[in-house]
Order: C-alpha cells, then sequence, then structure tokens
C-alpha cells in the first residue's frame, strides 16, 4: 500500500523512527562474517547509518586486505581488529529506505550509482563514491590541464628554447626539425592536446578518489602503483617514393648499365602514419583503444573502472608474493634454528667428550697413584709425591674441579689440543719470564 506523500520534515522524521536494535558484540561478529553489505543486505539497514554507527560505538570492521587474504585462503589474522569495550551494549541502527514509503522520482544519477554493478571487491561505501564520480566524469568538467602535465609541458618548452640557443649560429638549423622526446613523443602534434585533456581528466578524478597522480605520470590506485600511457596507433601504408630516393634508383640502374659499381638503395616499403585512434595502456600491458564509432573521451568511465579492477589484481599479486616471501622466511629461520640447535648439540658433545677425556686421566692417575701407595718402605720424597699427585688428579678430575695454586682452575671442557697447549706454554722459558 502507498503512503500519503509528507512534507520533508514528516518523511525524515518518519524514516529516522524504522530502525533495529542489536547487541554490539553480535553486530561485530556478523560484520567479520559475512561484512558491512552482508548485514546492511540480511537485515535491512541503511549501510550508511550501519557504517556511522560502527564509528561511534567503536566496533571495528574488516579492511579490504582482510577479506582478500580470507578469500584467498592466506593468513588474515594479522587483519582482524579486536571489539574494545564499551559501556553500551546495544545499539540502534535506521532501516533502509526502500522507496516504497516515499512517493518521488529517483534522480538518473541516484539510479546510476544504486544500479551500479561493478568493482563488488570494494566496501559499499567506497564503490558508491567511484560511481559517483565516473557519473560526472568527462574531459569538458576541467577547464585546465593536471599540474603534472602543465610541468611536463613547461619542462619540453624550455628544452626547444635551449636547443634554439644551442643552434642559434647554425645556418642549416629549422626549427621545426625538433623532435620532442618523452612521455607524449608517440603522439602527433594534431593529437597531443587531446591526450593531455584525456589524461587531465582520468588524473583528477583518481585524486578526487582519493588516489594520487606521480611525477613520471603513473598512478597510486587504492596505494597500488599503476603505470598508465597513452599512444596514437598508426596505420601501414605502402611507401611512396621521395624524389630523392627516385634519383638514388636512377643512379643505381644506370651504374648497372655501364656495369659499373654502384649500391643498391635501401628503400623501406612500408611507412606508419598517424590515424587519430588513442590507444591508453596500463598495468601488465592491457589496454583499451578507441575506434570509429566511441572515443576514448567516451570511455573515460570504463578506463577509471579499469584501473580500480588493476589495482586489485596488483594488491592479490603482491599479497601472494608477501605470502610466499613471509613462508621462506619463516622456512629459513626454521632452517637456521635446526642448523643453530645442532650446531649447540655438537658443541655440547665435544665438551662431554673433553670433560670424559679429563676425567679418564683423572681416574689414571689415581691408579697410578695407589699402585705406588702398594710399595713397601715408603719415603717421605714418595709420600710428598702421592700428596701431589691427588692434587693434580682432583685437578683434572670436572667433578671435583679443584683449583691449582699455580695453574688455577682447568677448563675441562676445551678440547684436549688447546689444554695441552696451554700445558707446553706454562713450561715455556718466556712463559715464566
Amino acid at each position: 500500500m502507498k503512503i500519503k506523500k509528507r512534507n520533508l520534515k514528516e518523511r525524515k522524521m518518519f524514516m529516522d523512527s524504522l530502525s533495529m536494535k542489536f547487541e554490539r558484540k553480535k553486530l561485530y561478529d556478523e560484520i567479520w562474517d559475512i561484512s558491512l553489505t552482508g548485514v546492511s543486505k540480511k537485515y535491512g539497514l541503511n549501510y550508511t547509518k550501519l557504517v556511522q554507527a560502527c564509528k561511534e560505538n567503536n566496533i571495528p570492521y574488516p579492511s579490504s586486505a582482510y577479506w582478500t587474504k580470507k578469500n584467498m585462503g592466506l593468513d588474515f589474522s594479522t587483519e582482524i581488529v579486536e571489539l574494545p569495550e564499551a559501556k553500551e551494549k546495544e545499539i540502534e541502527i535506521p532501516l533502509k529506505n526502500t522507496g516504497v514509503l516515499i512517493d518521488e522520482k529517483v534522480s538518473d544519477k541516484d539510479k546510476f550509482i544504486q544500479e551500479f554493478n561493478s568493482l563488488n571487491f570494494l566496501e559499499e561505501d567506497e564503490k558508491k563514491k567511484v560511481a559517483e564520480v565516473i557519473y560526472d566524469l568527462s574531459v569538458d568538467k576541467y577547464k585546465r590541464n593536471h599540474k603534472v602535465i602543465i610541468e611536463y609541458k613547461n619542462k619540453k618548452k624550455e628544452e626547444r628554447r635551449e636547443e634554439r640557443k644551442a643552434n642559434y649560429f647554425n645556418p642549416y638549423y629549422n626549427i621545426h626539425d625538433y623532435v620532442e622526446k618523452g612521455y607524449f613523443s608517440n603522439i602527433s602534434k594534431l593529437q597531443k592536446d587531446r591526450c593531455m585533456k584525456i589524461l587531465s581528466a582520468i588524473y583528477f578524478a583518481i585524486e578526487e578518489l582519493e588516489g594520487k597522480v606521480n611525477n613520471d605520470f603513473s598512478l597510486q590506485v587504492r596505494e597500488e602503483h599503476i603505470t598508465i600511457e597513452i599512444e596514437e596507433l598508426q596505420d601501414k601504408v605502402m611507401h611512396e617514393l621521395t624524389k630523392e630516393e627516385a634519383k638514388k634508383i636512377l643512379e643505381y640502374e644506370e651504374s648497372q648499365k655501364r656495369n659499373t659499381f654502384g649500391y643498391k638503395p635501401n628503400i623501406k616499403k612500408y611507412d606508419y602514419v598517424w590515424n587519430g585512434k588513442l590507444k591508453i595502456t596500463y598495468g601488465n600491458r592491457k589496454y583499451i583503444r578507441e575506434n570509429d564509432k566511441i572515443r576514448l573521451e567516451d570511455k573515460l568511465g570504463d578506463i577509471i573502472i579499469k584501473l580500480y579492477e588493476q589495482s586489485e589484481e596488483t594488491k592479490n599479486e603482491r599479497l601472494e608474493r608477501e605470502e610466499i616471501a613471509r613462508k621462506q622466511r619463516e622456512e629459513e629461520e626454521r632452517k637456521e634454528k635446526i642448523r643453530n640447535a645442532k650446531k649447540k648439540e655438537v658443541e655440547k658433545i665435544k665438551e662431554l667428550i673433553n670433560c670424559a677425556e679429563d676425567y679418564k686421566i683423572a681416574c689414571e692417575i689415581r691408579n697410578y697413584i695407589d699402585a705406588v701407595s702398594k710399595k713397601e718402605n715408603l719415603t717421605d720424597e714418595i709420600k710428598e709425591w702421592i700428596n701431589w699427585a691427588n692434587k693434580k688428579a682432583n685437578w683434572f678430575d670436572p667433578i671435583i674441579d679443584e683449583e691449582d695454586e699455580l695453574l688455577g682452575k682447568r677448563k675441562h671442557t676445551e678440547s684436549m689440543d688447546n689444554k695441552n697447549n696451554k700445558l707446553d706454554k706454562y713450561g715455556s722459558y718466556y712463559y715464566w719470564n
């Protein structure tokens, strides 16, 4: 049933009264499960009001990187933002205006935005913004060239001025022989201004969408770098001989008749001539070109859409590379941990062997001392030696680890070679002097 038409104030009050209450935690869980757009469609909510309510009530929602990683099966845990604590446990969100309640015509622009069905990988508010910019986009919208193009023109103007100055006294120099090198070198003079207007419209539109135009004419779309080039197409036609070329051919033919030596002139078979049709190349050699029916000026909206699609492709490729690099780093770190663990284990084993060797020596010394002690009629000198030898056995023994008054503590974990070298060092003339 159609409700009678109300005045503006009444309609606003009526629409504001239509809302739905949500538990804060439940709303957060659903948004991260099916997205803001999904929640909006599921409950018939006003999308803009839903986003606003999330911001006002400190309810975080997923970024595009979260959905990209999740859909690609990549690790998205780093993109999750936990729900902060809040006093309010319930929030109220207005329902969507279906258009049934208000008897008024929808503008062409609003209809275009509502029915815009491209770039579905974007969040709804960003997608809406792109649709708004595309709808109004034209070369006539902007009265001047973009600053990057203005700077380019000024630079080339200065280059021509410097060339004329350098050739001021050259009688053979012709100003019309100047050949421009640079971004617009693949375009005829007739189409250059037109190309600049087309690019300017694209650049201004990208900046309206919070993108960036770089000094090398490339773009930053959704923080992704995208190259863009414009060129004029050429037709391949049969080459028409010039007077000079015809003269050279004639001279060559005469030399052949006289049986004299002569070089056959190298005359090209085809010429390539500008045809006035433009082509824009972007990303990985993808392009949009005009034909006899549709000019590039009429494809500005398609170009913006293609640039956004390229940004998504570039982002996915970057995330994939980053994920591969992350896995490689993790694998290398895992291998490094294993290498370090093995190295540490080998060192511990070596230390164990070194200690065991010292213990073996200590045991052998003690066995020798026992054998000596069993001798009959031990002299005071031998008894003194036995006491000294027991101390040395204790010095060698890593369990007792007794410190020698002259040699200090023995480093049992060191290799036997190192320990023997130290003993040799202790016994040298230069050590004690």
